[in-house]
């Protein structure tokens, strides 16, 4: 497997021996280290799902349903979101990191931050959610100003700069927005209805981080992986700023509960996306790579379930609906799942399956390339692997939204079990690529010459 053009190292000298401290060697650590963390919590949270599937016929406020989001949310995406963004800012901007310590302090807060909100939640302890809260802010925090200087030392800012610059302060702030509705229950700073600044918060990490990172970083790994390219960024553009427009309209609208401006908002958020999703179409049709591997399939499906969060989105906001707090029927938890485990997961897991394989081929084998033979990094996965891991992830939401829907316990503990077996299959994919890293492949023994017969 060639390496695409725009994520291939820079050359060394040819006087320079190829070593293991090497550019090639070192790069993607970090990344990586927040992979196998979200892998981690991948597990944790399809298991709260699995032991709980009655969770999903509670209120969205309760305190188990709010640690079961966060396991996935903070737990799961934001940490393999923000280890694919210190891989792809320095590639996608042909830059390198500003500070890697700085990521690793990231590492070290958001390791132990993150479960310690969960545990606590559980019991609405929220003195000590703002405690560990507070850990992962200061993670964030790191991330963002690390984000914002790599990127401030680029050139480039066109569409996927801007998303990685706006995902990068709107998690921040998202985070911060959390940790004062916790201090806000505890104190009372603010006389605002706990739930709406709760909703305000959600969207700020659902809408300002991943979807406005999605919207940019579709633009540069759709065309490298399938050998398009993006001829057009007015689609790109138009799509990443209606949603922004949405989501500062919809956050001031959710707190004080102005109806028509949380509809508007929500109006802008979907059209955002239907540009961007036109634009992702238009390279598509550049591809030269015709067959389109599973996780990019995925990853594109994904896309369609976000597009149906959003028009969920739109029916709960509209000015005479009365399902905002209401469970059974359509509800906010089925807007939550579709945007969830219908659009983020596919979208998630399937940029893993091509990201994981080609940092654990940098890794372990860049190294070695000129030395000896290499295996191709598309021969690290396991494909029926992925395909069956990643399509019982994607079936499961249908029995899920039927559970959420009807409250019916078999349907909702059908969904969890093909959820769950759907992850097993795709966490052993990533396991045995990330073996690599400690057991690389042994090279091929080298054929013997033919000796010509003696006549």
């Amino acid at each position: 497997m060639s390496e695409p053009a725009s994520i291939r190292p820079p050359q060394a000298p040819a006087s320079r021996p190829a070593s293991r401290q090497s550019w090639l060697a070192a790069q993607g650590r970090l990344p990586l280290a927040f992979m196998g963390l979200a892998l981690i919590w991948l597990a944790i949270g399809t298991g709260l799902l699995v032991v709980h599937p009655g969770l999903l016929t509670m209120p969205h406020a309760a305190p188990p349903v709010i640690a079961l989001t966060h396991s996935w949310m903070l737990g799961f995406f934001v940490t393999v979101a923000c280890g694919a963004v210190y891989q792809l800012v320095p590639v996608a901007l042909t830059t390198t990191l500003w500070n890697e310590n700085l990521g690793w302090w990231h590492f070290g807060m958001h390791a132990v931050g993150v479960p310690g909100m969960i545990y606590f939640f559980q019991g609405y302890q929220l003195k000590e959610v703002g405690l560990f809260g507070s850990a992962v802010a200061l993670g964030i925090l790191c991330f963002t100003l690390n984000t914002w200087i790599t990127v401030g030392r680029s050139t480039r800012r066109d569409a996927v700069a801007w998303s990685i610059i706006l995902a990068a302060g709107w998690l921040l702030f998202a985070v911060l927005a959390g940790l004062f509705l916790v201090c806000n229950r505890l104190w009372t700073w603010v006389p605002v209805p706990p739930l709406a600044l709760l909703r305000a918060h959600a969207h700020l990490g659902l809408i300002g981080f991943f979807l406005a990172l999605l919207q940019g970083v579709a633009f540069q790994l759709i065309p490298m992986f399938t050998m398009g390219e993006v001829r057009d960024w007015g689609a790109a553009k138009a799509g990443l700023w209606f949603a922004q427009l949405g989501l500062v309209a919809l956050v001031p609208a959710l707190i004080w509960q102005w109806t028509m401006l949380t509809y508007l908002g929500a109006v802008a958020v979907t059209i955002g996306m239907v540009f961007s999703g036109y634009g992702l179409k238009q390279s598509l049709a550049t591809r030269k790579k015709r067959k389109l591997d599973p996780g990019i399939t995925v990853f594109l499906r994904g896309g369609i379930g976000l597009a149906a969060a959003a028009l969920a989105g739109v029916a709960l906001t509209l000015p005479d609906s009365t399902r905002s707090t209401a469970v059974g029927g359509f509800n906010p938890i089925i807007y939550a799942l579709c945007g969830i485990l219908g659009g983020l997961l596919p979208c998630i897991a399937g940029m893993m399956c091509k990201v994981v394989p080609f940092l654990t081929w940098m890794r372990v084998y860049g190294p070695l390339v000129g030395r000896r033979p290499t295996p191709p990094a598309h021969s690290l996965t396991q494909p029926h692997l992925e395909r069956w891991g990643l399509g019982l992830q994607q079936l499961s939401v249908l029995p899920l939204l039927a559970g959420a829907w009807l409250l019916n316990d078999f349907w909702l503990r059908l969904g969890t079990s093909l959820l769950a077996v759907g992850v097993i299959l795709f966490l052993m994919d990533m396991a045995g690529v990330l073996k690599h890293l400690w057991f690389p492949a042994a090279a091929p023994a080298p054929t013997p010459a033919l000796k010509p017969k003696l006549t």
